[in-house]
């Protein structure tokens, strides 16, 4: 399983909750300090999707969790085994070049939004137990990379463009 951005507040959640289920994560995000945490965050693999030739060294995925968009979404997409499923919930790059439905059925791809996310499913109440179950346990714990004072919400937001900040930012009243 692909989670890009891997060390960004959703991502973070993704990397743990993988992990807890049992699978095999490739966590994909920029820099030392990130590529860092999503080790720690219990990744198998931390790749720097900035480096030329990281797609390669992912290799072929049954899932990929795309937050990035660009050429790094793209990449993503076409790691993505047939058969399996392609997850777009951001576009970080602030790219308008998006992978489309037409493309993910050609190549026998599902292809989910985040707006998915909120459907109800019947399992829905027991996942959200597990969830906390998970959280009680030590198990996912969320990443507070910065906290600012809500009347600082400009910097807050600049600092999340600059992709400057690892994990959630927190704006405190």
């Amino acid at each position: 399983m692909l989670i890009q951005p891997a060390a960004g507040g959703l991502g973070t959640i993704l990397v743990q909750l993988a992990v807890a289920a049992g699978a095999r994560v490739i966590g994909a995000a920029r820099g030392a300090e990130k590529l860092a945490l999503v080790k720690e965050l219990g990744a198998d693999v931390a790749i720097d999707y900035s480096s030329p030739d990281w797609i390669e060294q992912v290799g072929a995925v049954d899932i990929a969790f795309d937050g990035v968009g660009g050429a790094p979404g793209r990449a993503a997409f076409g790691a993505v085994r047939t058969g399996g499923v392609y997850s777009i919930h951001g576009d970080a790059s602030s790219s308008a070049d998006f992978t489309t439905e037409e493309q993910a059925t050609e190549r026998g791809v599902t292809m989910r939004g985040i707006e998915q996310l909120s459907t109800f499913h019947p399992d829905q109440r027991r996942r959200i137990e597990h969830l906390f179950e998970l959280t009680a346990a030590g198990r996912i714990r969320p990443v507070i990379g910065r906290t600012y004072p809500l009347d600082q919400a400009a910097d807050a937001h600049r600092a999340k463009e600059a992709r400057e900040v690892v994990g959630k930012i927190l704006l405190l009243p």
